[in-house]
């Protein structure tokens, strides 16, 4: 029982500390998520009272949405829910039933609750009052005079939760810890010099700390660091004198310091840039939408708005159902790095394979889209129901080139794409300046499955291949 009780006393801890955003990264993904459960007639107090259910009606994004309890006062009736995380110490996504900006929680006052029976009549027509908290209580409350027609039980109707993905703010674990022990040891070692004196000496463990410092002291020439402090202690302070042994050791240790700014900043970067990789599950695309995923994959990386896709490509069914969406991002971060991610959601199993990295190498494509411009010009453009030549096809690939320049792709099967639709492009409109999505039809889902029946398709266009 006390091992439970830590654990739900740490998963609190740390759902406060998301919703608060401190230490993490919150961002909205979708608004009005639903849920949908059966009222049974048993369930309403006759009397004044409640009925305790605690029933779990249904289990999405990491949260369970529970039916707390169905009440009644003198004059009406309530229904009671609430929502109860699974957060995860890293990153993942919750519900919750505020609307959280940076400073507030702002809760939605729309008709969120919709009752009917069980022909699928509205029994209420919007005659019900609601209440919200504390936490991520909420409730409809009902008026006695509706009560009649629970006689037989209700289908219930919820649809204002908000769906958030979070992460907690990135800091490498190989840095705490040196940031964390690196002090510790430097004095570790400066009381062990002290220890090992020869003799009594006045200010002892001042003078190693300034011989510590003066072994580390650095001369900067033409960006180079040079130890001028431990030269300056071989040349001027190697006469005899008391302890001058541990005195020579904590000159040593300063110029250890040294060597260490040298080499630990090249080892971190190396272990920074080997790909890490995570994954995710419970994300659907039927309940998020391409869009939906997209910004789950934004919160949960996370990627900031400076992103810029430098690779996009998606399979999908003859039906249209997405199969495989990927999305290769590079990310500037405040240190003048680069984050390089690639996204994979897989349909199949309702999951997310990420893989992140950091370069010092920049971008190849100064033209390539911003990742949020981009996912707006495939809404905008419905991109993804875009077709490879011949008729059906049992799977259809997209691929972004990311590359916004010139193409004189003659004898080939060039189409614009616009807000009125497709359009053909004909030889005589080319070279055309804009971005291409080439879309063909593999044999297979087999990576190395051939694309067939490839065609040209061209949108932001500004230059030649104008709708005529």
């Amino acid at each position: 029982m006390l091992l439970i009780q830590l654990y739900h006393n740490r998963s609190s801890a740390v759902y406060q500390r998301i919703i608060n955003q401190e230490g993490y990264s919150l961002s909205l993904v979708k608004e009005g998520v639903a849920v949908e459960f059966f009222l049974k007639p048993e369930w309403i107090p006759k009397e004044v009272g409640e009925t305790k259910l605690n029933l779990v009606v249904e289990r999405k994004f990491d949260s369970d949405i529970i039916l707390e309890k169905v009440g009644k006062s003198q004059k009406h009736f309530y229904i009671q829910l609430n929502v109860v995380p699974h957060p995860n110490r890293s990153s993942g996504q919750l519900l919750n039933i505020s609307h959280i900006t940076n400073d507030s929680f702002i809760n939605s006052n729309g008709p969120e609750w919709q009752i009917t029976d069980t022909t699928g009549k509205d029994l209420l027509g919007g005659t019900y009052g609601g209440g919200e908290g504390p936490g991520n209580a909420i409730s409809v409350d009902i008026p006695d005079t509706e009560l009649s027609k629970f006689a037989q039980g209700a289908h219930v109707r919820f649809s204002g939760f908000y769906l958030y993905g979070y992460a907690k703010f990135n800091q490498s674990n190989v840095t705490i810890w040196l940031s964390a022990l690196f002090p510790l040891l430097v004095i570790a070692c400066l009381i062990m010099l002290y220890r090992k004196r020869s003799e009594p000496e006045k200010n002892l463990g001042w003078k190693l700390i300034g011989h510590m410092l003066l072994g580390g002291f650095t001369f900067s020439l033409n960006g180079l660091r040079l130890p001028l402090g431990f030269v300056i202690y071989l040349l001027f302070f190697r006469k005899p004198r008391p302890n001058l042994s541990i005195k020579d050791k904590a000159a040593l240790l300063g110029l250890a310091m040294y060597v260490l700014q040298l080499v630990v900043p090249p080892v971190l970067s190396h272990l920074d840039s080997i790909p890490k990789q995570s994954a995710w599950g419970n994300v659907s695309i039927e309940q998020l939408g391409f869009d939906g995923v997209w910004k789950m994959v934004m919160a949960r990386a996370p990627v900031s708005n400076q992103a810029r896709v430098e690779g996009f490509e998606t399979v999908l069914a003859q039906n249209g159902e997405v199969i495989e969406l990927e999305f290769q991002l590079f990310d500037p971060d405040a240190n003048g790095r680069y984050n390089r991610i690639n996204a994979v959601y897989h349909a199949s199993e309702q999951s997310v394979t990420l893989k992140r990295s950091l370069t010092n190498e920049k971008l190849q494509y100064s033209g390539a889209f911003l990742a949020d411009d981009f996912v707006n010009r495939v809404q905008q453009l419905e991109l993804l129901k875009l077709k490879p030549a011949g008729g059906e096809h049992r799977y259809v690939m997209l691929e972004l080139d990311p590359l916004h320049g010139s193409y004189a792709m003659k004898n080939e099967s060039n189409f614009g794409v616009d807000e009125k639709g497709v359009y053909p492009i004909g030889d005589e409109q080319l070279p055309i300046t804009a971005t291409r999505l080439i879309v063909c039809a593999p044999q297979s889902l087999d990576k190395m499955s051939a694309c067939e029946d490839d065609v040209n398709y061209y949108f932001n266009i500004v230059e030649g291949g104008m709708r005529e």
